[in-house]
């Protein structure tokens, strides 16, 4: 029995299927999506396949299994934050991924600070510097495995917080006449893959969190929207967000993750 994305199903379902079988083999990644869930459950019930072996450590112990420790996609100076933020440093990337190159763009994780305040789950202030990140970023030449042409509007995915984000920036690209740009919440892009990645946080400010900082700041969403990129990625953000009260030692952690996140960050200056 092999379990493809054991990272998203439920240890229940595991065991049940699992008893046809000689073998189980469980293969996924826990660090990103977790499983869908409709209702609030107990442990171990909460936890998918994989989430239950690996209990408090983000990547496979080596005596429970093996961790495949090679990215295919980010180049080195991008997967580095990702690896600390959720792979205790153990992911490393395969030596092709730094034979692309974009032009003028240093590769890696960018912040871009936006200040705005009063957003819950919109943000047009972002909308527009977004738009301003796009423009410097298409014509530019992308090369990729010897081949190189002008980085065009569907080699840059655009991922939102919130659904109603995702709206505006719709909205504010078709204003711009860029209509091939992928847009979308992080649950409609794990999977997917682009030369660069824009994240737009959206929220102002702690106060102005619609559904806490456990949903804004999950470093499993941060992880998949990064992680999307093959080149950059940047990080578009009310700088409030980072002087968020944890009301929770859960909130303490997300927090802390993001804070490490930005400040491992290059800040971006259009």
């Amino acid at each position: 029995m092999v379990i493809e994305e054991a990272g998203q199903f439920a240890l229940a379902n595991t065991l049940i299927v699992s008893s046809v079988a000689k073998k189980t083999l469980l293969l996924g990644d826990p660090q990103q999506l977790a499983q869908v869930s409709q209702a609030s459950h107990k442990y171990p019930v909460d936890k998918s396949a994989l989430g239950h072996i690996l209990d408090n450590h983000k990547t496979i112990p080596d005596e429970l299994g093996y961790f495949l420790s090679k990215t295919y996609r980010m180049h080195s100076k991008l997967t580095k934050p990702v690896s600390k933020l959720q792979y205790e440093n153990r992911l490393k990337s395969a030596p092709e991924t730094d034979e692309r190159d974009l032009q003028d763009i240093v590769p890696g994780l960018y912040s871009f600070p936006v200040m705005h305040s009063g957003n819950t789950t919109r943000s047009d202030e972002e909308a527009v510097e977004i738009i301003k990140i796009v423009n410097q970023l298409i014509g530019k030449t992308w090369t990729n495995k010897e081949v190189s042409k002008p980085l065009e509007e569907s080699d840059i995915l655009i991922v939102a917080a919130y659904n109603n984000q995702v709206r505006a920036l719709k909205q504010t690209l078709k204003k711009n006449d860029l209509k091939d740009i992928r847009v979308g919440t992080v649950d409609k892009f794990q999977g997917q893959e682009a030369p660069i990645s824009i994240v737009s946080m959206a929220t102002s400010s702690g106060e102005d969190l619609p559904r806490g900082i456990e949903f804004l700041l999950e470093a499993n969403r941060l992880n998949v929207a990064i992680s999307r990129a093959q080149w950059a990625s940047f990080v578009v953000h009310s700088p409030e967000l980072l002087n968020i009260n944890p009301t929770s030692v859960e909130a303490v952690e997300r927090l802390g993750a993001f804070i490490g996140l930005i400040n491992s960050s290059k800040i971006w200056k259009d």
